[in-house]
């Protein structure tokens, strides 16, 4: 039996591509702590590379918390790139033109896709309640 998370395949390839880029992405942002060494950034570094790391794990064996912990890599990922992103909109600089901004839209799309097709399995029945029955 094969078990689904979303209910197209390409929407299950997607989040599968997204959940590694964005591991490799923060596995090499580990690299660049040795330039500028930084608690606040170690932490943050830390927190995301675990995330993403049981995001992409829990993908590929098709766990039920796949999709949760891809939303938590989605909306690190989103917060780490929107922060800066706001402060210089603020400041009066153009945003528009950044990468990061494309970056920054293109995971919120992501993160409104992956949740809009995803399954929602609700299971109210509890076997153990039902042994012995008959209700089969």
């Amino acid at each position: 039996m094969k078990r689904k998370i979303f209910k197209y395949k390409p929407v299950y390839y997607l989040a599968v591509i997204v959940s590694l880029l964005l591991f490799i992405l923060s596995a090499f942002s580990l690299l660049g702590l040795f330039n500028n060494f930084s608690i606040f950034k170690t932490l943050i570094i830390g927190i995301s590379l675990v995330i993403n790391s049981f995001a992409f794990i829990n993908l590929i064996e098709k766990y039920d918390k796949a999709v949760v912990f891809l939303n938590l890599s989605l909306f690190l990922a989103i917060f780490i790139m929107g922060y800066p992103l706001l402060i210089g909109f603020l400041k009066g600089y153009n945003i528009l033109e950044n990468y990061r901004f494309k970056f920054l839209v293109s995971f919120i799309l992501i993160l409104i896709i992956v949740n809009v097709f995803k399954i929602k399995e609700h299971k109210g029945i509890n076997e153990i309640e039902d042994i012995g029955t008959g209700n089969d």
